[in-house]
């Protein structure tokens, strides 16, 4: 089986912006969950009440730190597929004059198998032209040898009753 090749710069951006939008999320839900969950603390040395209710926001801190450690270890092994910038700002125009002649020369591809498909359809619907009144000429003239027929058979009816 033949080794896929690399995906285009595009779509590793589109998976790196994913990846973040997943980390911005988590941080978010994290930090809420954290703010929401974590133990009453004293500001001037007051008592504080007991916590209501046996929760063990260390160890799920701890899970939330692996998982957002995991998260973004996936983004920088995104980061390290990505494509190297140019050195210089003058590779960088030659890049992108690069870019622009393929573009060039991909639309004039395309704009010649457009013509080219035009061409087909025009002569299509001359086929199909032809064919449609072909059939409507033979249809009609079908139609009117049965015509013939019934009025000889009538004739004939009409000549063997009297």
């Amino acid at each position: 089986m033949a080794a896929q090749p690399p995906p285009p710069p595009a779509d590793l951006v589109s998976a790196l912006q994913e990846q973040l939008g997943r980390v911005n999320a988590m941080l978010f839900n994290y930090i809420g969950a954290l703010q929401r969950d974590a133990p009453p603390s004293s500001v001037k040395g007051e008592p504080l009440a007991a916590p209501p209710k046996a929760y063990d926001v260390q160890a799920q801190s701890e899970l939330m730190a692996k998982d957002l450690s995991a998260a973004l270890q996936e983004v920088e092994a995104s980061i390290q597929r990505l494509p190297p910038m140019p050195a210089s700002e003058a590779e960088e125009v030659a890049q992108a004059v690069d870019l622009m002649r393929q573009n060039a020369e991909a639309s004039a591809e395309l704009a010649a198998e457009l013509e080219a498909a035009r061409a087909k359809l025009a002569k299509l619907q001359d086929a199909h032209g032809v064919l449609a009144e072909a059939a409507l000429c033979h249809r009609a003239a079908a139609a009117a040898a049965a015509a013939a027929d019934k009025a000889a058979v009538a004739a004939a009816a009409g000549k063997g009753g009297v």
